[in-house]
């Protein structure tokens, strides 16, 4: 389970891809994720040691690829829409 920093730099950065057509730059991800630069390096390598990213930390930061987009449910965690499709669920 990724913390808020590492989940929340992942969803920028698939984000800004798709948007942009690029990777954002360190400066870019801590402004746009409100945290400081060294915060912003440590969320990356959690997501490069997780595997949700390819991403070595002597590269820059826009050479990050990103591998998986978002976390994978919880086992037994209650996923939207998979319930009797009752508005309750």
């Amino acid at each position: 389970m990724l913390d808020d920093t590492a989940r929340k730099l992942l969803r920028i950065m698939c984000h800004f891809r798709s948007h942009f057509g690029r990777m954002p730059q360190l400066k870019e991800l801590a402004r746009l994720s409100g945290r400081r630069e060294a915060q912003v390096m440590s969320g990356l390598r959690e997501l490069a040691l997780q595997g949700f990213i390819q991403w070595q930390p002597p590269q820059p930061v826009e050479a990050a690829v990103v591998l998986i987009a978002w976390e994978s449910p919880e086992p037994g965690a209650k996923v939207p829409g998979s319930g009797s499709g009752h508005w309750t669920d």
